[in-house]
């Protein structure tokens, strides 16, 4: 139980302090050669959450160990036999759709609360997947207070608090706006 708090906290500290996303392959220019963000197979994709590390989305709701390695670092599996210290879900709902870098073409922010199963405690937020050259790319996470507690105004994801997170096309990601 403990562990699964620690890993909550890990992920909601981790979420708002993303480093550079990996710079997306470039496509050919043209927003009509576009994938269409609707056949983003959200339920089947791959979640990286930090430094916990990555979860495969088999389905709205996707069930999760977490484990304390060697050094102390705290991770999530999905090996059974591995999962000592605890279990958590993964719980997504279908995405919202958003022009944030201004490619004439949606992104993807889907809306996710991470909880861990012994105490109730969540994490909640959207994650943002692009589509480039016809594979998603994950953008950013943003966390916020509750599953549903932001909005999309614009080009940009704004939380329930206040905060406004937009896409910033000289450092190609997603930054908090002051």
């Amino acid at each position: 139980m403990r562990l699964e708090l620690i890993a909550l906290a890990l992920l909601a500290g981790a979420c708002d302090k993303r480093e550079r996303s990996p710079d997306p392959p470039s496509g050919s220019g043209s927003p009509a050669d576009l994938p269409d963000p609707l056949r983003l197979d959200w339920q089947g994709l791959r979640y990286d959450l930090g430094s916990l590390g990555v979860i495969q989305a088999t389905g709205a709701l996707t069930q999760f160990g977490v484990y304390e390695d060697e050094q102390g670092g705290v991770h999530v599996t999905q090996d059974p036999g591995r999962a000592t210290d605890g279990r958590g879900a993964l719980d997504l709902d279908p995405p919202v759709l958003v022009d944030l870098d201004g490619d004439h073409h949606d992104e993807s922010v889907i809306p996710f609360e991470l909880r861990a199963r012994a105490t109730g405690d969540s994490v909640y937020g959207v994650f943002v997947f692009a589509l480039r050259a016809g594979q998603p790319v994950q953008l950013g996470v943003v966390t916020t207070t509750a599953k549903h507690a932001f909005s999309v105004d614009g080009n940009a994801i704004k939380t329930a608090e206040g905060a406004l997170w937009t896409w910033d096309p000289a450092q190609q990601r997603l930054v908090r706006k002051p």
